[in-house]
């Protein structure tokens, strides 16, 4: 039996196991009064077996009616979230309910699935939360990355259960039924306030930044824009969190305050606030940094509310235990990792940073205390920052520093626009958050045209994101404590960080090979040499979306942004591509005649080889411009002449060591 079972249904098994033999342990140490530190650590220990068989339970492929591998001509599913439109497209998370197979006989189903609907201007029923649509099957399972350093886009939607995905045309999604419940009355309010926004917030680039900063729509921003925010370490501002949160927890308190001289008035004001607070969390998408925001402002205002005193520390965790509970896979989600660990070093760093050194003037310690904060934060999310993201925006504290006012500016302008629907006020609001907006934006263009503004290309691994979180812990408990244990630990981290470091320094500088990257129509081929790297391409620029998303990240890993040297080809006639003394041939177009010192030909454009053909002993790579008949002729005749090939289409790009 075991071997029919998948790896997570032995996960689930294998926990449950450990979690009720640790729980029998645990009644036992309690019965027969065992040391507290023993029974403290299987108590914590059964709380790790309890998570990871909460965790196996809600991957999908335990469910015995997984949609993975079953033939069904149509799905039936519901909208699970609010669709994401883009321009020309939508994306629908989807819930499956039911399939239908070739007999029409229907059967239950279950997964969730990701449609990307393209839409014409002959669109005009588009589905919406909480719909059942039908649409047909032939699902597709979410593609790994195929490029070096590129996104992992699989994990991440792996992460939100998600495995599956499908394209559609407009006309092949049928809405069966619509349903009503809270949320869809929560998204038209949201579909409101956003129409207010746009009605009174007339430039386009300050309604996007209004709109994401306020409550977290961000479908329309600007990459320009984006890139602004993310290469000055002040992207938080536009991710709904505790911050904005916080805003609107302190206006709320604020405008409230009057009640309380009423009897019940105190009762009424945190009843009130509580409702407003996650009416405001639910308005926002409900993301992990702001759930982990709402849940603990829920504490503080219940623990002053019956008069006890809030640990935060204890709130931190108390709300990740919530979290997690719901929804284990919130673990393995940046945003939630993040958020967790810029609040751990605000609780834990930032006081001991204030004890350090605190000015008396009223203004200026106001000023070095939000310093510290970011310090704080920026200190301890720093080893994940650098591990996901591969850059580190040194200027950092200055662009927080500047941009804090003009952003509690546009938070409160926001909150007021969307409370004020009045039509005279509404224009007020509107231009004033038009004038805050372009005050930030000018602000961090500004700091992100600082020489040095932003250190890219850094390749961290996990061995060196365990040893930084080495060195800041050996800080924090050296300067805390006077250990002079952790100064020892301390210095050994830091010795270890720096080798493997180091090392990665010299293989890179030293790197040169060739790169064959796999972008489906196109042609991304890099020549890495010792301080260049020349990057070969039939797309126009090196700011085209593709290069950008796929190949960019892969470059200044290796190379800084000036040493990267474009040069685009033809897609449609034949290329010989040289660089010193290794020579490549792309093959568009004509009969096959590549120079016979070529160390490798690349095959495109359904160009296929005959037995006419003398193929040539060198390496022959067939790209995603080929169909599949074409791909599969070729293989077939390289494969009986003996000659090395490798089929790009659909696979991982191709390292060609030249050295």
């Amino acid at each position: 039996m075991a071997q029919h079972l998948s790896w997570n249904c032995a996960l689930v098994l294998f926990t449950t196991g450990v979690l009720l033999s640790l729980l029998l342990l645990l009644l036992v140490s309690l019965t027969l009064n065992f040391p507290a530190k023993t029974t403290t650590f299987i108590l914590y220990v059964s709380w790790i077996a309890l998570g990871l068989m909460l965790y196996g339970r809600s991957l999908p492929e335990t469910k015995a009616d997984y949609v993975a591998d079953q033939n069904f001509s149509q799905l039936i599913g519901e909208v699970a979230e609010e669709p994401l439109v883009k321009k020309g497209s939508i994306r629908l998370r989807v819930d499956l309910q039911a399939g239908i197979d070739s007999l029409g006989k229907s059967h239950r189903v279950s997964g969730r699935v990701l449609l990307t609907l393209y839409q014409d201007s002959a669109t005009t029923l588009l589905p919406r939360y909480g719909d059942e649509v039908q649409f047909p099957a032939n699902l597709r399972r979410v593609a790994p990355p195929y490029n070096p350093n590129e996104f992992d886009y699989r994990n991440y939607l792996a992460n939100r259960g998600i495995y599956h995905q499908r394209r559609l045309s407009a006309d092949q999604l049928f809405i069966l039924q619509s349903q009503t419940n809270w949320y869809t009355y929560v998204l038209s309010l949201k579909e409101r306030v956003v129409a207010q926004f746009r009605s009174n917030i007339t430039d386009q680039t300050a309604f996007s930044v209004a709109a994401a900063l306020v409550f977290g729509y961000r479908a329309e921003m600007d990459p320009e824009i984006y890139t602004a925010f993310t290469d000055t370490g002040t992207i938080h501002i536009l991710s709904v969190s505790g911050l904005h949160v916080s805003m609107v927890f302190i206006l709320l308190s604020f405008v409230l305050r009057p009640l309380d001289r009423w009897t019940y008035g105190k009762s009424l004001r945190f009843t009130l606030v509580l409702s407003f607070i996650w009416l405001y969390v639910v308005l926002t998408g409900m993301a992990p940094p702001i759930l982990r925001a709402g849940i603990m402002i829920s504490f503080l205002v219940l623990s002053q509310w019956i008069g006890r005193r809030q640990h935060s520390l204890n709130a931190l965790f108390a709300s990740g235990f919530c979290l997690l509970w719901y929804d284990p896979k919130m673990l393995f989600d940046v945003g939630f990792q993040l958020s967790y660990l810029a609040m751990l070093g605000i609780f834990l760093i930032f006081p001991l940073l204030r004890s350090l050194y605190l000015p008396h003037n009223r203004w200026l310690r106001i000023l070095v205390e939000y310093s510290y904060i970011s310090i704080a934060a920026q200190l301890v999310t720093t080893p994940l920052t650098l591990y996901y993201f591969g850059q580190f925006p040194n200027y950092f504290l200055l662009a927080n520093l500047l941009i804090t006012i003009p952003a509690t500016v546009i938070m409160y302008l926001g909150v007021g626009l969307m409370l004020l629907p009045i039509p005279m006020v509404a224009q007020l609001l509107g231009m004033l958050e038009n004038l805050a907006i372009h005050v930030m934006i000018s602000t961090l263009k500004w700091i992100g045209n600082l020489p040095g503004a932003t250190w890219q290309g850094i390749s961290f691994i996990m061995s060196q994101v365990v040893l930084l979180f080495g060195v800041v812990s050996s800080i924090f408990v050296a300067v805390n404590y006077r250990s002079k244990r952790a100064l020892g630990t301390l210095c050994a981290a830091m010795f270890f960080l720096a080798s493997i470091s180091f090392w990665q320094w010299y293989q890179k500088v030293n790197y040169s090979n060739l790169h064959v990257y796999q972008l489906r129509q196109h042609v991304a081929v890099a020549w890495y040499q010792p301080e260049r790297v020349v990057l070969f391409s039939t797309l126009d620029s090196l700011e085209h979306a593709s290069i950008q998303y796929a190949v960019m990240p892969d470059l200044i890993s290796y190379r800084t942004k000036d040493q990267i040297e474009f040069v685009r080809i033809s897609a449609q006639q034949n290329v010989l591509l040289a660089v010193d003394d290794k020579k490549l041939y792309v093959w568009n177009e004509g009969n096959y005649d590549p120079p016979a010192d070529a160390g490798l030909i690349l095959i495109r454009n359904n160009r296929t080889l005959t037995s006419e053909n003398s193929c040539q002993s060198t390496l022959h790579v067939l790209d995603g411009s080929n169909s599949n008949y074409a791909v599969a002729k070729n293989a077939t005749m390289l494969q009986d002449e003996n000659v090395d090939y490798y089929t790009l289409k659909d696979n991982f790009a191709y390292v060609w060591k030249t050295e």
